[in-house]
């Protein structure tokens, strides 16, 4: 089968997430809470090999907007699955819900009979009496970000006992489970999307934990199937199925393997005769004032990942600190598109964009010059920060003919004698282990980065003499940037501290704004960039992004 791409759409609340592969009848899953759908990474490639298969991140999970409201309902959920299939241009098709998003499914078989040909549900969960609200509130409390990180502790703590224990927070033998603890890949990829969905996490499991499922049975007016393999937790709710089922309704008990499951969602699937219309894409929206459009741009090596910004004008192309993403710029790309088009990329191999197979600075610039390119933009003003500065430099450089004016904000200058230093210990390689002690790794390097640079450097002179930025929020979104691309996140800042900066800015005849800030040792570059430079200004960097931006318009107008 081709390979798997992402992509997004549009909705009255926001952006739903999804991932796609195959060809023939189409078939939707749907994931569990708090998970995403790289849950489903192996479906959509064995599926694939039958069926045009999409897996969508639910609303609040995954890279999808949450609901509006306090307490979105199991109904709000099921109008948003609806209104994303309506704009995928999905009118008929094959449903999967797994555990929390069996109820949504199910919701949406109720509610749309006709656009569900069959609607498989895999460990809905039937519970004999109300939910307690002290036990929902118990089952989903959160940990706020700390800004010294001690709540990923506790996290990494819960995520390991939610496979052992049911509820996760009763650790006793009348709880523990028999199943298997994933390996440190799977504990990984739970840890992502948990941090991913943030503090949001808990509002599709309380919607589905509220819905009285069982009373809603009866009135099921297109077929379905209840599934559940035999070593899940709920297989037994199976014995809490209404006698008899709806007409064209069945159960269907699975053996506790992998391959047994797939023969009887196959089967299923097979019954159901799903109508073989082909499905593509729909064409991305254009951008409008006072909002942000994600979509994925495909590039010669995979898709990366675009935020774009306002409309009109000369566009301006954001690029973010490395590592990172796009969304550190979402303040500052929204107030500079207010009066013209922004285009903030997730470089590759960072955030949702797919990493170079050979990464380096003539790939990087080749990269964003096909972006550009793709995107129908005939020249761009480049606005870059920190170690994406040299990307941006080369690319006015190199492709004087696709940048109009170029603001840098820290621009990198590395010494020869150190260059080498640098490469080794600015990015180490990080991997999952057992015990979770790679988030406080990660964790504290974001810490020391605000603090010191280069972050591993001890002297006092690599004091950056600043207030730090260790708002958790921030720092936590930067670890999940970083936590989805682990193999690749220091592919950038490799390439970027590689460059030989001065012989490019030499070669650059653009008007070039710097910002500096002298007390800061990450700017001591800035001076010595300036004299290098044909056409270059300096100013103060100030420190909020409304500053910055009047600072930027009175430069790029």
């Amino acid at each position: 089968m081709a390979a798997i791409a992402k992509g997004f759409v549009r909705l009255p609340h926001g952006h739903v997430h999804y991932r796609y592969g195959g060809r023939g009848p189409v078939v939707v899953l749907l994931h569990d809470a708090p998970r995403s759908s790289i849950l489903h990474l192996p479906n959509l490639e064995w599926l694939g090999e039958h069926y045009t298969v999409l897996a969508l991140d639910i609303p609040g999970y995954g890279n999808s907007t949450p609901l509006s409201g306090e307490r979105p309902t199991i109904d709000d959920y099921s109008r948003a699955l609806a209104e994303a299939l309506t704009a995928l241009g999905i009118e008929r098709c094959g449903l999967y819900g797994h555990h929390t998003s069996a109820k949504i499914a199910l919701r949406f078989a109720l509610d749309h009979p006709g656009r569900a040909v069959v609607t498989l549900l895999d460990g809905l969960a039937l519970p004999d009496q109300e939910p307690d609200e002290a036990f929902l509130r118990r089952y989903l409390e959160q940990s706020a970000p700390a800004a010294d990180g001690a709540h990923l502790a506790s996290l990494w703590s819960r995520i390991l006992d939610s496979y052992r224990y049911f509820p996760w927070f009763e650790r006793s033998a009348r709880t523990r489970l028999t199943v298997p603890l994933p390996d440190e890949a799977v504990l990984h990829e739970h840890a992502t999307d948990v941090l991913m969905a943030g503090s949001g996490w808990t509002s599709a499991y309380a919607a589905a934990q509220r819905f009285a499922a069982v009373t809603a049975i009866p009135s099921l007016r297109s077929p379905v199937v209840f599934m559940c393999r035999e070593d899940d937790v709920l297989c037994s709710h199976l014995e809490r199925l209404p006698d008899p089922l709806p007409r064209g309704s069945r159960v269907e008990r699975i053996a506790p393997d992998t391959a047994s499951w797939r023969v009887s969602t196959l089967e299923a699937l097979r019954r159901a005769e799903l109508p073989d219309a082909q499905w593509s894409p729909p064409p991305a929206s254009a951008p409008r004032q006072g909002g942000e459009l994600q979509r994925y741009v495909g590039l010669l090596h995979g898709q990366m990942r675009v935020r774009l910004y306002g409309d009109g004008g000369t566009p301006v192309l954001m690029l973010h600190e490395v590592p990172g993403s796009s969304a550190e710029l979402r303040d500052l790309s929204m107030r500079l598109g207010s009066d013209r088009l922004v285009v903030a990329p997730d470089l590759p191999g960072l955030g949702e964009s797919h990493p170079l197979p050979y990464p380096s600075l003539g790939t990087y610039v080749s990269a964003l010059g096909e972006l550009v390119e793709e995107l129908g933009l005939r020249a761009a003003d480049v606005v870059a920060h920190g170690l994406s500065t040299p990307f941006a430099i080369a690319l006015a450089a190199h492709r004087p003919g696709l940048v109009r004016r170029l603001a840098l904000d820290a621009v990198p200058w590395v010494r020869s004698r150190d260059r080498g230093r640098l490469l080794r210990g600015y990015c180490p390689a990080i991997r999952p282990d057992r015990h979770g002690a790679y988030l406080q790794q990660i964790w504290q390097q974001l810490r020391d980065t605000e603090m010191s640079w280069p972050w591993f450097d001890r002297a006092p002179a690599a004091a950056r003499h600043r207030d730090p930025d260790l708002d958790p929020e921030r720092m936590q979104s930067v670890l999940v940037d970083i936590m989805k691309r682990l193999p690749s996140y220091g592919d950038a800042a490799r390439a970027a501290l590689a460059a030989a900066v001065r012989e490019l800015l030499a070669a650059v005849r653009q008007p070039v704004l710097l910002f500096n800030d002298p007390a800061d040792v990450r700017y001591r570059g800035t001076s010595r960039a300036l004299k290098r430079l044909a056409n270059g200004s300096e100013l103060p960097r100030p420190a909020s992004a409304a500053q910055r931006t009047a600072l930027l318009r009175g430069f790029l107008d």
